[in-house]
């Protein structure tokens, strides 16, 4: 421990002794060091590098032409299925709130044979009454076909598109 004493002064006053107790002050400076190491350790791994550079574009890239998207929506009416920049069509449901999955699976399946790359992009867009087991089986689907580029947007934002 430390301590602190005084001498006496002239008046006569009797000396004071101070002692200060400096152990929960190491303690705490213990606790700090610790943890500034430990911490310190994480901050290199939690940084994200982001190159804020413009790059001009190559002219190559220019000439290139836009990238096709498959879009996947679903309504009341069932499923719409969109390639590109071709007609929509349709998947009707089997029943009253039951969707024709094999009917998508197989139609994707003929796209996949035909036209799609597996690395394409998959644009999945439901509606707000749509249920989020129908979304996830779209999902599922295209994921056993081994497209795995799936996007999820909403309905209203792709309905433009699919008229």
């Amino acid at each position: 421990m430390g301590g602190v004493q005084e001498a006496p002064s002239k008046g006569g006053k009797k000396s004071l002794n101070i002692e200060l107790n400096l152990v929960p002050f190491i303690d705490l400076m213990t606790v700090c060091v610790t943890f500034l190491l430990l911490t310190a350790v994480w901050s290199v791994t939690g940084r994200i590098n982001i190159d804020q550079s413009v790059a001009r574009p190559d002219k190559k890239q220019e000439n290139k032409e836009p990238p096709k998207r498959l879009t996947v929506m679903i309504d009341k009416t069932g499923y719409v299925v969109k390639w590109a920049d071709e007609r929509p069509e349709p998947i009707p449901l089997l029943g009253p709130g039951k969707y024709n999955a094999a009917g998508l699976k197989a139609k994707m399946k003929d796209l996949l044979a035909e036209k799609v790359k597996t690395d394409q992009r998959i644009m999945v867009a439901p509606i707000d009454e749509a249920r989020y087991d129908e979304m996830i089986s779209v999902m599922d689907t295209c994921m056993t076909l081994g497209l795995n580029n799936l996007m999820v947007a909403d309905a209203a934002s792709v309905a433009a598109e699919m008229q």
